[in-house]
């Protein structure tokens, strides 16, 4: 026990040495994130700085309502107005399924049976139809 206390004490020793290593009384008066001990001036000119800075940035034309979009260069731009129709459309019917004049028959399902081209051979079918 004696020797492990022996050993024990340089260590405690050496770390309350390096703690109090780090404790300096200038870093101990931070208030705000300055220094007490800055000059009268140099509070003065921080100041003019950030007045500088606040007029500025109320000169400049859409500052605080312009959204910014970093990923707005990688994405491919929205589909137009015009060109906004429903792409994909569920049919469904008794016997078969058909889709209009401007759109292209992709699949069908059968509640039963298996699937006979646009219609079912047991149960009612559903349809899925893409726009040419």
């Amino acid at each position: 026990m004696l020797r492990k206390t022996i050993y024990a004490m340089p260590i405690v020793i050496l770390t309350m040495g390096d703690v109090s290593a780090q404790m300096d009384p200038e870093l101990q008066d931070i208030k705000g994130g300055q220094n007490s001990s800055r000059t009268e001036l140099q509070k003065k000119n921080d100041r003019d700085i950030d007045r500088a800075y606040q007029s500025m940035m109320k000169r400049v034309p859409n500052a605080e309502k312009k959204k910014s979009d970093p990923w707005g260069d990688a994405r491919s731009a929205p589909p137009a107005a015009g060109k906004n129709k429903q792409q994909l459309r569920i049919v469904s019917g008794e016997k078969t399924v058909s889709c209009n004049a401007d759109e292209v028959l992709v699949s069908v399902i059968c509640s039963e049976g298996a699937p006979d081209g646009a219609g079912c051979s047991a149960g009612s079918p559903t349809g899925l139809c893409k726009h040419k």
